[in-house]
């Protein structure tokens, strides 16, 4: 039986085929993209470019000037294709398959992806068998176990991705065309609306707004220089900030040259260890080294695609049972920074997890999957 595995890019086909190849496999083109061919010759592995259609009005509703921008609320919506070079290509290695196994990263823009590649597909083998290979991270244990426990695909997950992208599309194009038109700003010069990028925008204004009607007050602070040894800390007075020059001046008249520390206090502070890592505080913490989260993704994706770290885009914040620290200590172990500790936690056998406060069943936190 011939099979066909479709994924998200080229990289993780690439990745797919020398796991489930053993690294024996064949390269050939197809429309100038490439299809991977395990040994035996039943199994082909192909990689899309991202969302193989997008949506779209029909060319009825394309005149700006004509058509009111109401009417585009409940307008049809078509699909088109993004690239027409990859469509032809899935029809055509697609032909003779008897089952097709999506193999996108799992979430709503993956799955709608994958559902529509499915139906584009059946258009030219209507009996073709269809099956989800579900799996969090692109290692030889987890692709070998979702193509060994094959699953439906997951329809729900596919219609939501839909919906966000008909609303985008609805919201964007009615409020753009209806302030374009309001301001006669068009051509070039449209007054572009969006879901995500007004609501970005609104707050980027506010705050330039709050920056603009900043009024400066001028303050005075009081600080000394203090020596212990041959150590030396800054103090500052209490009061951090004065308002009133001559009060500060009155203070500051009344210090003599030498000051004495009376009282020292300590305490202890008990700081729990950090949640593990979903997108947003993976992003916050890249941020905070000063990598963008722009470049911070990007690098998290090249990890994910060569199997060193699970998959990057999640909100989940708790680690399955299912999942096995000491796997994850055992990998660690060998690596340069963190060996020391992941031997003294697997010579202690402490392998419960931190958790958040965000818990979801789609993927598991981001963790380390090789080195």
């Amino acid at each position: 039986m011939a099979q066909l595995i479709i994924t998200e890019k080229d990289t993780a086909a690439r990745r797919i085929a020398e796991i489930v190849s053993g690294k024996k496999y064949k390269t050939e083109k197809v429309y100038n993209l490439p299809l991977y061919t395990v040994e035996d010759g039943t199994t082909y592995i192909f990689g899309l470019k991202g969302h193989l259609l997008k949506v779209d009005f029909p060319e009825d509703y394309k005149n700006w000037q004509e058509v009111n921008p109401r009417d585009l609320i409940n307008a049809r919506i078509i699909k088109t294709a993004t690239k027409k070079n990859v469509l032809k290509a899935l029809r055509k290695v697609s032909k003779e398959a008897d089952k097709l196994i999506i193999a996108t990263d799992f979430d709503r823009e993956g799955e709608l992806i994958g559902v529509d590649a499915a139906n584009e597909v059946k258009k030219v083998n209507p009996d073709i068998e269809i099956t989800r290979a579900k799996f969090s991270a692109l290692t030889e244990e987890e692709v070998n176990n979702a193509l060994n426990e094959q699953e439906l695909p997951y329809y729900n997950l596919a219609l939501a991705g839909e919906a966000r992208q008909d609303i985008d599309l609805i919201w964007g194009a009615t409020l753009t065309r209806f302030l374009s038109l309001a301001s006669k700003r068009l051509g070039t010069r449209f007054l572009s609306v969006g879901r995500v990028q007004s609501p970005t925008l609104c707050l980027i204004a506010l705050k330039e707004k709050e920056i603009r009607e900043f009024k400066p007050v001028q303050y005075w602070q009081i600080k000394a220089l203090l020596k212990d040894g041959e150590s030396e800390f800054w103090a500052i007075h209490n009061r951090d900030r004065f308002l009133d020059n001559a009060e500060a001046k009155n203070i500051f008249e009344k210090l003599g040259n030498k000051g004495r520390v009376d009282k020292v206090e300590s305490k202890k502070i008990k700081t729990p260890p950090p949640a593990p890592f979903n997108t947003t505080s993976f992003l916050a913490a890249s941020s905070a080294i000063r990598i963008t989260p722009s470049r911070a993704m990007f690098i998290a994706e090249s990890l994910y695609m060569k199997g060193l770290i699970s998959y990057p885009r999640v909100d989940n914040t708790v680690f399955p049972p299912s999942l096995k620290m000491e796997n994850i200590l055992e990998i660690l172990k060998n690596q340069n920074e963190l060996g020391i500790y992941a031997s003294e936690l697997i010579a202690k056998k402490r392998f419960k997890p931190t958790r958040g406060k965000k818990y979801s069943t789609d993927h598991p936190p981001i963790h380390p999957t090789g080195l």
